[in-house]
C-alpha cells in the first residue's frame, strides 16, 4: 500500500491538524471564559443587590438629616431664648439690686458716722469727769 498525496493534499492535512490544535488549545480557554463570566453575572447581581440597599440606606439617611436639622434648629432657638432669658433676668434684678445695695452702703456709712459721734460723745464725758 502506497500512499501518495501531491503538496496540496499535505498543505490541506497540515491546516486540519493545525485547527484541530488550535480548538483543542482553545476548549479550556473558553471554559475559563465561561466561568469568568458566570462569575461577573454573580458579582453584577450583588452589586445590583448593594446599590439597591446603598439607596434604602441613603433615602432613610437623608429624611434623618431632616428631622437631625430640625431637633438642631430647635436646640439653637431654645439657646438664643435662654440667652434672652438671662439678659431678661439680668436686666429685672439689676435696678432693685443697685438700689438695695445702695441701701446697705448708706446704712452701713451712717451706722458708721452714728458710732463715731457716740465714741466722741463718750469719750468727751469720760474726759470731763
Amino acid at each position: 500500500m502506497t500512499i501518495s498525496a501531491d503538496i496540496y493534499e499535505i498543505a490541506v492535512l497540515i491546516i486540519a491538524i493545525a485547527f484541530l490544535v488550535l480548538v483543542i488549545a482553545a476548549i479550556p480557554t473558553l471554559i475559563q471564559f465561561k466561568r469568568t463570566v458566570k462569575a461577573v453575572e454573580e458579582l453584577s447581581e450583588e452589586s445590583r443587590k448593594s446599590v439597591e440597599t446603598l439607596n434604602g440606606l441613603l433615602t432613610r439617611t437623608g429624611e434623618q438629616a431632616g428631622e437631625f436639622e430640625s431637633v438642631l434648629q430647635k436646640f439653637r432657638d431654645v439657646g438664643l431664648k435662654a440667652g434672652n432669658l438671662g439678659e431678661l433676668v439680668v436686666d429685672s434684678i439689676r435696678t432693685p439690686l443697685i438700689t438695695m445695695l445702695s441701701t446697705l452702703l448708706g446704712l452701713e456709712v451712717g451706722m458708721k458716722q452714728l458710732i463715731k459721734k457716740k465714741t466722741e460723745t463718750n469719750e468727751g464725758e469720760t474726759d470731763g469727769e
